[in-house]
This record gives C-alpha cells, structure tokens and sequence, in this order.
C-alpha cells in the first residue's frame, strides 16, 4: 500500500510498504478520509530529522475491507469511523473509564500507525458505525467534535450563559457549536475573518478580533464583567492562558483545551480575587458511561453540528506535503480543516 512516512519536521515521504495484516481482535480500514491535527502540525514545524520513521493521522474513517479471527459485530463493507484512542485496559483509569489519562495510552496515528496510508488496523471496539448520511470526510472530524464533547462535560454550559472561545480553529470552532447547542451565548476570538464568519454561520457566534483590546470587546458583548465560561483552544506558543482568565467574569469558569508548548506566564492575584474556576481538559473518553466521541457521532448524525464549513481542503495522499503546507500556513491558505483523502 502507499503510505506517508514521516521522517521528523518536513521530511514526509510516500512509500509502498506492506499491506497491514489484522491481529486476533482487529479490523482492517481502508482509509477514505484523514484529518491534519494541529498536534500533527507541532511535530511538522518542530520536529527534528529522525532515522525512524512513522505514520501519523488520527483524525480518520473509512470501510471496512477485511476482519482478524474473533471479530464479530462487523462485516467487510462497513462505513466507520475510527476512536484513536487505545488504553491498556486494565489499569484503574481504563476500569473507570477514564482511558484517556492511561499511563501506557496509544493513538492510532501515534505509537500506532494511523491514516495517512491507505489502510489502517483497529480494534474492533474502536470502531463506530457510520449512518449513511454522515460523509466520510465529516466523520474524520468526529475526534475534533469528541474533544468539544469533553470540554463542555468538564466545564457544562447552561441555557443562556454567556461563552467566550478563544481560537478560531477546528477545536474553537467544534467547542462554539457544542456551546450553542447547549444554550449558550458565544463569542470566538480569533484573528482571520473567514473562521469567524463560519463561528456565525454555524453558532450564531459574535467574533471579536484577537488583540490588545479583546478582554473591553469582551466585557462590551456581556454588557458587564465578562464571560460566564471561557474556554482557550490555542494551545502551541500562544500566551493566551492569562487572557482567558482576564476574560472571564468573577466566579467564572475557564476550561484549558489548547496544548501548549511553552511555560505560561499567569499573574494570579485577578483569578483569586475574581474567585475563578479552572479546569484542564485533556482529549476525551466516557461520560457517565458513554463514549463522548458516540455522543459526538450522534450529534452530527442528528444534524445538531455542522462539519463541512470547517472543511477548507481536501487533497489526495499523493499531495500530503502540498496538504500539510496549506494547514501550516493559514494565513495565506486560508485553511480550517484540511482532509487527506488516501
């Protein structure tokens, strides 16, 4: 099969390597749709040359084309979409459902090999079934909409209360959505006009330009003291960690979704006089029991969330270097979500 082979940095390669083969447990995926992560993008503008090669894409569906012994439940043919996550199963965060805080947690697109090949392996209860109107490429969004999922059960948002998202890309943009489905008035503060166009069209979000000034535009949208709930889904190098906390109103709640890659300098007298409550979101797993990302395949299915503006390009694995310079470069590309499609 082709496959992207990731050599650290910019270094992607496409190689013809084996077909894999699906272990006892595991089905065989022929990839029809992946997703460039912003995780994915750390690695690409940092990364450093490496003799090892992998094969990201975590963000991934497609069709099941073959299964290993003991499967059941599944039949070749099947339209799927992929959960990345893989605990060990048996440590007290699995046994409670928390897999996502599993010391030994693998990714599909990780330590496994994931979507950016023609196909991929997973074990079966990994895998969801996708109703017929959910299109391919909408379901490779469907671990961005999970981690949206977790961020609202980590920090809920009621009827009317007023949300500020900082960050206008897929994960701001999927946390806008989930926010007005709940209830909430949302803002999303982002720097591009077009994302925030498409938090309006799809949240009835109010953009307020990322800058100096963005902590008045907030507290002018609230007509008081500023957001009930502030969620900062930036991440990377940004120093946006202190004005999520400025953002937010006395007895506020600020949920952490960004991953950062750089210490966060944070003056803490407001946040303590402000009474503030912060929570650190980290990808997603069960919520009382249920799968977050079954309740975002839900949701999408339902028509509660809306996948294909976030969508901005698709290209084919033969161009994933042309794919990952247009996700890496959203200023001149103009780019959301950019789909690989094997």
């Amino acid at each position: 099969m082709l496959a992207a082979r990731f050599y650290g940095g910019k270094d992607i390669r496409l190689e013809q390597v084996p077909d894999p083969v699906p272990d006892p447990g595991q089905v065989l995926v022929r990839v029809l749709a992946a997703g460039i992560c912003g995780s994915d993008l750390h690695g690409y503008r940092q990364g450093t040359p490496s003799a090892t090669a992998r094969t990201p894409g975590h963000e991934l569906a497609g069709q099941v084309v073959a299964l290993g012994h003991g499967v059941q439940g599944w039949a070749v043919g099947d339209r799927v979409a992929i959960e990345p996550l893989v605990g060990c199963g048996r440590c007290p965060y699995c046994r409670a459902g928390d897999y996502h805080l599993c010391p030994d947690l693998e990714h599909i697109g990780g330590a496994r090999s994931g979507g950016f090949a023609q196909f991929t392996v997973a074990p079966q209860d990994r895998l969801y079934p996708l109703p017929e109107q959910v299109p391919m490429d909408h379901a490779s969004l469907l671990d961005v909409y999970a981690v949206a999922v977790h961020a609202l059960s980590r920090v809920p948002v009621a009827p009317g209360e007023r949300v500020a998202v900082i960050g206008s890309g897929a994960i701001g943009l999927s946390i806008a959505q989930l926010a007005a489905v709940a209830g909430g008035e949302v803002a999303v503060l982002g720097r591009r006009p077009a994302p925030l166009r498409i938090a309006a069209e799809t949240a009835g979000a109010t953009g307020i330009v990322l800058d100096a000034h963005s902590a008045e535009a907030v507290r002018a949208w609230s007509g008081g003291d500023g957001a009930d709930v502030v969620f900062e889904a930036v991440g990377g190098t940004a120093q946006t960690l202190s004005l999520a906390l400025e953002l937010a109103a006395p007895r506020g709640r600020v949920g952490v979704v960004g991953s950062f890659r750089e210490a966060q300098l944070v003056d803490v007298r407001l946040p303590m006089r402000h009474e503030l409550s912060l929570y650190w979101v980290w990808s997603y797993a069960l919520r009382q029991g249920r799968p977050e990302f079954a309740i975002a395949l839900d949701l999408l299915a339902r028509g509660k969330l809306q996948a294909e503006p976030l969508i901005t390009h698709r290209y084919p694995l033969e161009r994933i270097q042309e794919a990952f310079a247009v996700a890496d470069n959203k200023q001149t590309g103009n780019s959301i979500k950019v789909i690989v499609q094997p």
